[in-house]
């Protein structure tokens, strides 16, 4: 997989060198490698708006989603501590990624905005939930706020801005695979994992078939829901891991694969609804997150 638009390193009266291209010539842009290569030439790291996107999306995704305990997601809405706690290790983890984008005089202002407005937002969240519940809806609204947040900040503050050091390192260890491969196809992974599950999960809940409830019984139940949970996980991420190679006729081979183990329980009408349901959604989830990306990451 390549990018077009992929980090690139501008040197001040110099060449500029590009992840794009890999073979030395003196009037062609050249690799972007170790940050001791810019600083030595006197130059700066700049990245694109994409890649700049994907590095605080991957930072937002990983504080809302894998530094929250499924306790403090239920009960944030009812107690101003875990809320609190919640909000404390967004920050922190947002403070890491926004230093990784931001040239230095604008880390402190965007910090401060994304993570009061995190905690606006959540607030908020937590306040529609007292009065209608957890739903599909609540949670696609949260997160396309935040993301529309994200979005804005970056393109306010990021085009073509200076990078920290660390992204220099990255971008010449990493290369090939690029950089932006790298941080674009951990995104979808991350995406698809534990987000993907919970967006699943409302849906299903959200169109609530009658005896859905009823296919799972007295001990097997949590093991069942687990083994479920993680056959939706890892078909999500062979299905996301086809569609970024390209090769979306082989997730026809996937979802067979699929069809053939649950065959036998397909003769359940209502499990058959509920199965076709959640298969497509996550197989949906799965293509259109990775298409998203590998356009988002190319954005200069």
């Amino acid at each position: 997989m390549r990018f077009p638009n992929a980090p690139v390193c501008r040197v001040r009266g110099s060449t500029a060198f590009s992840l794009r291209d890999a073979s030395p010539k003196s009037a062609t842009p050249q690799p972007c490698s170790l940050i001791a290569r810019c600083v030595s030439l006197g130059g700066e790291c700049s990245m694109t708006l994409g890649f700049a996107l994907v590095l605080v999306l991957t930072g937002h995704v990983i504080a809302d989603f894998y530094l929250q305990t499924n306790r403090v997601a239920r009960g944030k809405g009812e107690s101003g501590t875990l809320l609190a706690s919640h909000c404390g290790y967004y920050a922190l983890c947002m403070a890491l990624f926004v230093s990784l984008t931001l040239p230095l005089d604008s880390i402190v202002p965007v910090w401060l905005a994304l993570s009061l407005s995190h905690a606006l937002i959540d607030f908020g969240k937590a306040r529609l939930e007292k009065r209608a519940g957890s739903s599909l809806v609540v949670f696609v609204i949260d997160q396309t706020l935040h993301i529309l947040l994200c979005a804005a900040v970056v393109a306010a503050f990021c085009g073509g801005s200076p990078a920290i050091g660390v992204v220099g390192v990255l971008a010449g260890v990493m290369s090939p695979p690029s950089a932006a491969t790298a941080l674009a196809t951990g995104l979808v992974l991350l995406i698809i994992w534990r987000p993907g599950a919970i967006f699943v999960r409302l849906l299903l809940e959200s169109v609530r078939i009658e005896g859905a409830d009823a296919m799972h019984d007295g001990e097997s139940t949590v093991e069942e829901l687990r083994a479920g949970r993680w056959i939706g996980m890892l078909e999500r991420t062979i299905i996301s891991v086809l569609a970024l190679c390209g090769q979306f006729g082989a997730i026809a081979f996937v979802l067979t694969a699929k069809s053939i183990a649950r065959f036998k329980m397909l003769d359940d009408k209502e499990f058959a609804e509920c199965y076709l349901v959640g298969t497509l959604a996550s197989t949906a989830l799965a293509i259109l997150v990775s298409l998203t990306i590998l356009e988002v990451v190319a954005w200069s």
